[in-house]
């Protein structure tokens, strides 16, 4: 049967943080010590957060607090005055926020001014006031559900003045300043129970109202610390209508004068959820000095109208130092237990005389006691009514209440800033792992990169050498024997007595060795990677001219060309058109002159061959004079041919192509 009221369970992150379990944050912690060392920290501060009274809202009962009217402006003052009846020693001063629901969502610290001031006095007209509080605009947002507290030190006073300076502005632009309760302890009792509160306040009774301030009712529950109650507290007989009487009464050790009485609502986990369980409707508080209250006083009387309900919070009855030995609960209306049946029933019982509990060990009678049957027998007893404990948590008095809410308050602070710092830390850890990941993956591709670049360098080099190579084999070998039947075939063509079908094809012979060393030349030149620049390329061009037009007029012309290294199918094709465009016009125009012109700049290259020869109809020999050719090697390279030719007016070659270096 034992409940304890605290937050569930928490991984070290906490549920709302980054999950412990997640790659990224085992890395993060495997690699930073700081993030371990935070850890225990944090550890450390939770179990301790687990010792102090828990922060589970408590549901309030028909009692809000103060609401004061809405305001013109968010900084008109607004004073609310508490008149204590008498001067009294003030240890500490708590504020309450509210909690209510608006617009169908719940508002923790609804109304909680931004700026306010707290000044005491033993005079109404605070002529030698003392400003004990001074709150400006928090810089760290903090929990609205923890109160604002003022601890002093031998200080007295009768009056407190709250002054509002800034106060809070709703969603709805609606000025106004709320708070759930005022505490002022004394000697560990609250002073201000049923003070005179003096204020202009919204009034919607029983939500709103200036008594509601000082009735002892905040939405935090009971004071309490988190250890559990194996008990519910006393239940009377049920009767089948509520207005029938009951009364409870403890029978004190020794005379007392009682400060103050406190009663305590059930929270039985055995019945229905509902606030303010089993307290009565309509009752009296009386005390006495002789067992049969013949001499009984009473304390205080709510009978009419009835009290209302107080929800998960203590109620506080002051005594007013009345002697007595015996103190009643008479109640004249019950609670709606369950199934038309009606009862009274709380959980603890409490007379105070100089700050301290007496009825520990007090005598609990009822005039309608009820033996129920087992298992409640165990949890519902009469005993149980000043056992210390509610229906399930141990009960602590105001100021250590006050004491563990600060502390966790400053707790739930510090466990924040650390939960931060290792979500920093993480973040900025995966991100140096990321960065050094992003660091090496560029370092081996670029290993990658030059380790291709390297290679390729040496397949071309290779290619290089391979060429000249060959260039240096065609010359020395194929050149010597070609140059050997050329010499062969001359000095044969040089006897007297040759038959004439023999000279014909020695000649022959010697027409075709002299052609095949031309093209044998040029090959070994396109090979030689030593001749692959524009320049050379020019100058080859340059060369071959005469020895393809022999006695043919010619004119060459070239303008300043850059120092560019080409692609060796690049030259290949503009030296043999070039060459094919001059065999053309020895084989087929019968000119008498010849023009060469080699142009172009940085990304174009253009040669231009024009003769005065006989020309002809480009239309019927369209796929002859190796027109075809030309066509073929100028598209090779993305180049454009243009040809314009008419019979007897001469040809005229263009070859407009864009540059191709080496790789």
């Amino acid at each position: 049967m034992a409940w304890i009221i605290a937050p569930l369970p928490l991984v070290i992150l906490g549920a709302e943080e980054a999950n412990e379990s997640t790659l990224y944050y085992q890395v993060a912690r495997a690699l930073k010590s700081s993030i371990r060392e935070y850890e225990k920290t944090l550890e450390t501060m939770l179990n301790r957060r687990d010792e102090l009274s828990p922060l589970a809202p408590g549901r309030h009962g028909e009692s809000l607090g103060f609401h004061s009217h809405f305001q013109d402006n968010i900084d008109d003052p607004l004073d609310i005055l508490i008149d204590l009846g008498s001067i009294q020693t003030i240890d500490r001063i708590a504020i309450f926020p509210a909690s209510t629901v608006f617009q169908g969502e719940t508002i923790a610290g609804y109304g909680f001014p931004h700026h306010f001031r707290i000044e005491i006095s033993k005079q109404a007209d605070f002529k030698n006031a003392i400003l004990v509080h001074s709150s400006e605009d928090p810089k760290v947002e903090t929990r609205p559900e923890y109160p604002e507290q003022i601890k002093l030190a031998d200080l007295s006073a009768r009056f407190i003045r709250l002054r509002v300076l800034k106060h809070w502005l709703r969603v709805d632009d609606r000025i106004l300043t709320a708070f759930s309760e005022i505490m002022v302890l004394s000697g560990g009792r609250n002073v201000a129970i049923g003070a005179e509160v003096i204020a202009r306040s919204f009034i919607s009774l029983p939500a709103w109202s200036s008594d509601n301030l000082v009735d002892g009712q905040t939405d935090l529950g009971l004071p309490i610390k988190p250890e559990p109650s194996e008990s519910n507290g006393y239940l009377s007989r049920p009767s089948k209508h509520p207005n029938q009487s009951r009364w409870i009464q403890l029978d004190l050790e020794k005379p007392t004068q009682i400060e103050e009485i406190r009663l305590y609502p059930t929270q039985p986990l055995d019945a229905p959820s509902q606030y303010g369980h089993g307290f009565p409707r309509r009752f009296r508080v009386l005390a006495a000095m002789n067992p049969d209250l013949s001499d009984s006083r009473v304390i205080a009387d709510f009978s009419d109208p009835a009290f209302p309900n107080p929800g998960d919070n203590p109620v506080f009855i002051p005594g007013d130092g009345l002697p007595a030995n015996h103190v009643r609960i008479e109640a004249d209306e019950l609670w709606h237990i369950a199934q038309r049946n009606f009862a009274v029933a709380l959980s603890e019982m409490q007379v105070f005389e100089n700050g301290k509990n007496v009825a520990g060990n007090a005598n609990a009678v009822s005039s309608h006691p009820w033996e129920l049957s087992l298992p409640y027998r165990n949890v519902w007893k009469l005993t149980f009514l000043t056992d210390g404990y509610s229906s399930q948590n141990k009960l602590i008095g105001l100021d250590e209440w006050l004491d563990n809410l600060e502390e966790r308050k400053t707790l739930d602070q510090q466990i924040a800033a650390i939960r931060s710092s290792i979500r920093q830390t993480t973040d900025s850890t995966i991100a140096g792992v990321l960065i050094l990941g992003a660091l090496f993956v560029v370092s081996l591709l670029t290993l990658i990169l030059v380790s291709i670049v390297r290679r390729r360098k040496l397949v071309l080099d290779n290619q290089r050498a391979l060429r000249s190579r060959i260039s240096r084999d065609l010359h020395d070998d194929l050149g010597s024997r070609l140059s050997g039947m050329r010499l062969i075939s001359e000095t044969l063509l040089n006897e007297p007595n040759l038959p004439k079908e023999v000279r014909d094809e020695i000649e022959i012979i010697f027409r075709a060795s002299g052609e095949a060393n031309d093209a044998m030349r040029d090959i070994v030149w396109l090979l030689d990677t030593r001749e692959s620049s524009r320049v050379k390329l020019v100058r080859h061009m340059r060369q071959i001219v005469p020895s393809v037009l022999v006695h043919i007029k010619h004119h060459f012309q070239t303008n300043e060309v850059p120092e560019q290294n080409l692609d060796f199918e690049f030259r290949r094709q503009i030296l043999f058109s070039f060459k094919e465009c001059l065999g053309n016009i020895v084989k087929h125009a019968d000119a008498h002159n010849v023009y060469c012109y080699i142009g172009g700049d940085e990304k174009r290259f253009t040669f231009e061959v024009r003769d005065d020869g006989k020309g002809f109809d480009l239309e019927a020999v369209s796929a002859g004079h190796g027109l075809q050719n030309l066509q073929t090697r100028a598209s090779s390279i993305e180049g454009q041919l243009q040809i314009q030719s008419a019979p007897g007016e001469g040809t005229r070659v263009l070859l407009d192509t864009p540059i191709r270096l080496s790789k």
